[in-house]
């Protein structure tokens, strides 16, 4: 909230970098949260007090904007080029397994080719995309798979189709290309029924841009996490019920956050959705 700029002592600093990388930052806040509510019991670093804190007092800070860490995807911005058919379907089922779905939202079905670009299973999975028609252009939500579609190619929800074009026609011409969600807060995270501590499966929702890349802090190295085709990430074995995650955005942004309360072996509870602690700038 910035009402002090420095802590009264050295301990003070010391005790608030609860994950020991000697920085206070929004990863030490989330694990704070989970210790006040009872969700772990212990934090990462060492209960020891170092022996000469002066020489090695972290300074207070927020979280910066993230920057670029890795190269943006090649041409993710780009105009792609197909047509447009239309569907009733992808409101519920979908591929993306994005359930559930407002039903006045804007929602479309993307072919294979795009829905799995850079050879990554639902890369674009949740992407929101401005298409272009004769009549105009609209913004879409990406649920759903479009087997049978053409590189380039959308299968649009009725009200979509007809803000670009005349729903008579039926199938036509569109240009089309990844732009933000048209989000607000943080990102949120889909827990996959069956998920626990031997085999955790993950996804990002609410999120500014397609998330192509997450990784998990498993015996102090980031571990690659598999994106599947059913729109979560899937990691076996992680050390801990509150896991850091490193996630990697379409533009090559890069954010860690800390996962609250990830079920142990023997827990049987349905998918839920935890609040994230970060996003992804614009």
């Amino acid at each position: 909230m910035g009402l002090i700029k420095d802590f009264p002592t050295a301990e003070g600093s010391w005790a608030a970098d609860v994950d020991g990388n000697n920085s206070i930052d929004s990863i030490d806040c989330a694990l704070m949260k989970s210790y006040l509510l009872g969700i772990i019991k212990k934090f990462p670093k060492s209960d020891s007090l170092p022996a000469n804190t002066s020489a090695v007092t972290p300074t207070p800070q927020i979280t910066p904007k993230p920057i670029p860490s890795y190269s943006p995807y090649p041409d993710w911005d780009k105009e792609h080029s197909g047509y447009a058919t239309f569907t009733g379907s992808g409101y519920s089922g979908g591929a993306a397994l994005l359930d559930p779905i407002d039903p006045d939202m804007e929602i479309t079905a993307l072919n294979p080719y795009d829905y799995n670009s850079y050879g990554i299973d639902a890369a674009l999975a949740g992407a929101y995309l401005e298409v272009t028609g004769e009549k105009g252009s609209t913004i879409v939500y990406v649920t759903d798979l479009y087997p049978e579609g053409a590189p380039g190619a959308l299968d649009l929800c009725p009200k979509s189709f007809a803000k670009i074009d005349d729903i008579s026609k039926g199938k036509i011409d569109i240009k089309w290309r990844v732009v933000a969600a048209p989000v607000t807060g943080n990102v949120s995270y889909r827990i996959k029924e069956g998920s626990t501590t031997s085999w955790l499966a993950v996804q990002v929702r609410n999120h500014r841009y397609p998330v192509l890349k997450m990784e998990c802090y498993i015996n102090n190295t980031w571990v690659d996490m598999k994106k599947m085709f059913w729109n979560h990430f899937v990691i076996d074995n992680v050390d801990t019920t509150t896991p850091r995650i490193r996630m990697t955005d379409i533009r090559g942004y890069v954010l860690e956050d800390v996962l609250d309360s990830i079920p142990v072996s023997g827990d049987t509870r349905p998918a839920y959705i935890i609040d994230g602690n970060v996003q992804f700038p614009e």
